[in-house]
């Protein structure tokens, strides 16, 4: 990516693409199922945000052993410690 590029400003595919280490085919075919956020202005070429990449890629979180137990505790508890 090119380092002179403002804070904040869109991302191109290609750029998305290395950003997130994924294929621009699978960019495009994930904006065309509604499943990532893209800028597309005046119909033209897609655009990302690297905020928005960010919690494309941080969704799904799944906890930990440690952290699953803990809620199975509080629940199972009442909520008591």
């Amino acid at each position: 990516m090119d380092e002179r590029r403002p804070e904040g400003a869109p991302l191109t595919t290609r750029e998305a693409a290395a950003f997130t280490s994924l294929k621009p085919s699978y960019l495009y075919k994930l904006a065309c199922l509604g499943k990532i956020p893209f800028y597309k202005p005046r119909g033209g070429r897609l655009y990302f945000t690297r905020a928005d990449l960010e919690n494309f890629m941080l969704r799904g979180r799944r906890a930990a052993d440690y952290e699953r137990d803990g809620q199975a505790d509080a629940f199972l508890n009442g909520g008591r410690s």
